[in-house]
């Protein structure tokens, strides 16, 4: 959803999902702090406990580093970067056509060969 509201420069939007963002951090925050604490039986000398910190830690760094660019994205919108994204004007006649001419495949149903206006069939056979 971050995608679409960056694309379209909803603010409203991406305050949600910034928000969400930190919800998630909150929550890794609290069961890397929670798996640690020495009175919970559950956790001592478990052999998980090490993967899961590590998950945890390198979880934590990835949403700190998303919701620093979900800002920065936040921050620069009305700054004319939504034309770039999506889409631009084609300039000229001549660029228009040489891009038409390298997307698209040539179409060789009509005017070509045997058939009703000329089109080719859809099977060849061999007579």
């Amino acid at each position: 959803m971050a995608g679409v509201f960056t694309r379209r420069e909803n603010t409203p939007g991406m305050l949600v999902v910034i928000t969400l963002y930190f919800a998630g951090l909150a929550y890794f925050l609290f069961k890397l702090v929670r798996m640690w604490q020495p009175h919970l039986p559950q956790y001592r000398n478990n052999p998980v406990r090490r993967p899961l910190t590590t998950f945890a830690v390198i979880t934590v760094i990835l949403i700190v580093l998303t919701i620093v660019n979900a800002c920065m994205c936040t921050a620069n919108f009305g700054r004319g970067l939504k034309p770039h994204i999506t889409g631009r004007k084609l300039e000229s006649e001549e660029e228009k056509f040489a891009n038409h001419n390298m997307t698209e495949m040539p179409n060789y149903n009509y005017g070509y060969g045997p058939g009703p206006g000329g089109a080719m069939g859809s099977r060849m056979t061999i007579d």
